[in-house]
């Protein structure tokens, strides 16, 4: 598979470094999953199931991968482009629950390079498969899939109007576009760090609505918007109340993403609740 030419100049050079420099920092991933995943499965073999909880880096995890699959009812045989894949938990669910064929591609090296590990590991390699690309300039042909699937990926991309043109390219005529998304909320910046950027350089956030029009302008109709704000905050809320709580934490990437990880995601938090992001789900398709 092609990838993505990495050798870009001037300010997206630099915002490409920004952004991959946020998410390699903790160093190759893969061992530490499987690790945690043995551990916890009793030292046999891991599963997708074994992974889940480990691999789904966005809000509410394996949860709201379920509840996106629901709404958007990807089907048997469909070729399915993972767009920001990271680690690529949703690629290899959606391989073993749905029965589709996923390419995922991120701009992270070491990200897919640990998307791969896993894959291997559950035995997933023939139907998932992963490379280093850019979102704005994708290494496929027009109209060549039917699926595009992105969670909490489009944060990390100052040029919105390519990315959505890029989708709008690739996907064939009927097919569609699955976005599960935080956008700029009405009160500010985020409190940084949060998890997709350690400062305000590589996060770029637009509100629903102006996600909407560059959508309504690269050709793509909307079938479905839900803003599940709530819902994110209800997760929130939940996980805080166990911390008080002394409830046992689950597994989960706060095992392995560092020190540094707790203050990320109390930020997260904290901006839901100051109204300065929110979370949403949409399909759309090409006509």
């Amino acid at each position: 598979m092609e990838t993505a030419n990495r050798s870009e100049t001037g300010e997206a050079g630099e915002t490409v470094e920004t952004v991959t420099r946020h998410y390699a920092r903790s160093g190759s991933l893969a061992q530490s999953i499987l690790d945690i995943a043995h551990r916890f499965a009793d030292g046999r073999q891991p599963t997708v199931g074994d992974l889940a909880p480990l691999d789904q880096f966005h809000m509410r995890g394996e949860e709201a991968t379920v509840e996106f699959a629901e709404m958007v009812r990807p089907k048997a045989g469909e070729v399915c482009l993972d767009l920001g894949c990271g680690i690529g938990g949703p690629a290899r669910w959606l391989a073993t629950h749905c029965d589709v064929e996923v390419l995922g591609f991120d701009l992270t090296e070491s990200y897919c390079q640990d998307a791969a590990a896993l894959s291997r590991a559950v035995g997933l390699s023939e139907r998932v498969r992963f490379a280093c690309a850019d979102a704005t300039r994708l290494p496929l042909a027009e109209d060549s899939v039917d699926l595009v699937w992105t969670q909490h990926a489009a944060m990390n991309v100052p040029d919105k109007a390519a990315l959505y043109r890029e989708v709008a390219r690739v996907l064939k005529r009927g097919g569609r576009l699955a976005l599960h998304d935080i956008m700029a909320g009405p009160e500010g910046l985020p409190h940084f760090p949060v998890p997709w950027a350690s400062a305000p350089e590589g996060s770029f956030l637009l509100s629903a609505r102006e996600i909407r029009a560059l959508l309504a302008e690269a050709g793509l109709e909307e079938l479905v918007w839900h803003d599940h704000t709530a819902d994110a905050l209800a997760w929130v809320h939940r996980r805080r109340a166990d911390i008080e709580a002394g409830t046992p934490r689950p597994p989960g990437p706060h095992l392995f993403l560092g020190p540094g990880f707790k203050e990320m995601s109390s930020n997260l938090g904290r901006s839901l609740e100051d109204g300065r992001i929110t979370v949403h789900m949409a399909l759309l398709e090409k006509p």
